[in-house]
């Protein structure tokens, strides 16, 4: 099994740029549903950035094969956007 949703050695697919924003951006949804007061759409760019950085640099620098890879990726987009959102939080909390 060479690639994986289109990922090759040396390419990311689409589909998984796609991924990785979505799980930025239901990180934000998530975080602005249950912390009241926070900003939706600081928490929404924030989120997908963090979700994209996160997903693409741990595909680049960390893993094997492509599943292995793919999943470390997905991995680094939820933790990435997850302290991206903390951090956001922390600087913009309403007193």
């Amino acid at each position: 099994m060479d690639t994986l949703l289109g990922i090759s050695a040396g390419h990311i697919g689409i589909l998984v740029w796609v991924i990785w924003l979505a799980i930025g951006v239901f990180e934000a949804l998530l975080a602005a549903r249950i912390c009241e007061g926070r900003n939706l759409m600081a928490d929404i760019v924030t989120g997908g950035i963090a979700g994209l950085l996160g997903g693409y640099f741990s595909v680049n620098f960390v893993g094997d094969a492509p599943l292995q890879r793919f999943l470390i990726s997905v991995l680094g987009a939820i933790f990435l956007a997850a302290v991206a959102l903390w951090i956001l939080g922390r600087f913009l909390r309403r007193r």
